[in-house]
């Protein structure tokens, strides 16, 4: 009862709606469907290790609106060497799901697209992929952008999990010594059906700043790491933006709309239990003035939780949705 008042006192409607201060995400959030399997899969494959297999927070199923029988196990692991970028793999059993981005293209909309990392050998790391069957939108793309080269492959594995591989080519990547095979995860894309909205959202609401923007098309016809059909690269503008708390690209958010390039549309799949990258989790230190912001914006809270989650000890924790319905969450480390 005390940790109940406790949680409810932190959230009152008392605090200043403006004092808060969000930081990049610290953690993706997937939901798989054999998570011994993918836990091995990415200690081989991506070089990552394990920092928690505690056990789930019965709290966890109040954050995610779980029926009582669901049984809930998670792995949490992060690339040596970092505090941050971690991926947390959760299994859900007894209930269904489906896949959040099942069957997808590039352009169609709805939950979280990909998660970006830095790869230190793209070929080795593109043979070793698809050797255990993952699927790329294009080949490995090489581009230059300002003073750096670099090649990008988009590449989707097992429950619908896409990732964004990136290597350095020139000049020499500084600043990311633990890169031995895929580095931690900093970046995290997602396509929106209005660029404007979206960005009102992020930018306005929440006040996230523009790091990176870009509005057009590709300025000649050919290859794309995004799959669109060569003769058409030219001719479907994209409006691209990545924002973060502290203008930053280390916790980022990308926001992607294709103009011309029409498909489906998963929103209405893009929250737990389905399987894929389900959420961001976003540090606040003060969890109640963002509560009472979002609400003075319209913003609906979905749910709000105390929990235990490793690394960050006891949590308070609530959920929203983007308007393209992705599942957004917060935390308050006590």
């Amino acid at each position: 009862m005390r940790a109940l008042l406790g949680f409810l006192l932190l959230l009152s409607p008392l605090s200043n709606a403006q004092d808060f201060t969000l930081q990049g995400f610290t953690e993706a959030v997937f939901i798989v469907s054999d998570i011994d399997k993918s836990s091995a899969f990415y200690q081989q494959y991506a070089g990552w290790e394990v920092r928690s297999t505690a056990a789930v927070d019965p709290q966890l199923k109040q954050l995610w609106q779980l029926p009582a029988n669901a049984d809930v196990k998670q792995v949490l692991l992060a690339n040596k060497g970092e505090q941050r970028g971690y991926v947390r793999f959760i299994q859900i059993d007894n209930l269904a799901q489906q896949v959040i981005r099942g069957n997808t293209q590039s352009w169609d909309v709805g939950g979280i697209f990909d998660v970006n990392v830095r790869v230190a050998n793209m070929i080795q790391k593109r043979e070793q992929l698809q050797s255990a069957g993952w699927r790329g939108t294009s080949d490995p793309v090489s581009f230059t952008f300002g003073p750096y080269e670099v090649t990008e492959w988009i590449t989707t594995g097992s429950d619908g999990i896409s990732f964004a591989m990136i290597e350095r080519i020139k000049p020499t990547l500084e600043g990311w010594p633990n890169v031995k095979h895929m580095s931690r995860v900093f970046n995290s894309t997602q396509v929106v059906s209005n660029i404007a909205t979206s960005l009102a959202f992020y930018r306005d609401v929440l006040g996230f700043q523009v790091y990176l923007e870009h509005e057009g098309a590709s300025k000649e016809a050919g290859p794309n790491v995004l799959g669109l059909p060569y003769n058409l690269t030219t001719e479907i503008p994209r409006s691209v933006y990545i924002l973060h708390p502290q203008k930053t690209n280390e916790g980022s958010i990308e926001l992607l709309q294709f103009h011309g390039a029409e498909g489906k549309n998963v929103s209405a799949l893009a929250s737990p239990p389905n399987l894929g990258i389900v959420t961001l989790r976003f540090p606040v230190d003060n969890l109640a003035a963002l509560r009472t912001h979002l609400l003075a914006n319209d913003v609906e809270i979905i749910s709000q939780a105390s929990l235990n989650l490793p690394p960050y000890g006891q949590v308070d924790m609530l959920a929203i949705r983007s308007p393209d319905q992705t599942w957004i969450e917060f935390y308050q480390a006590r």
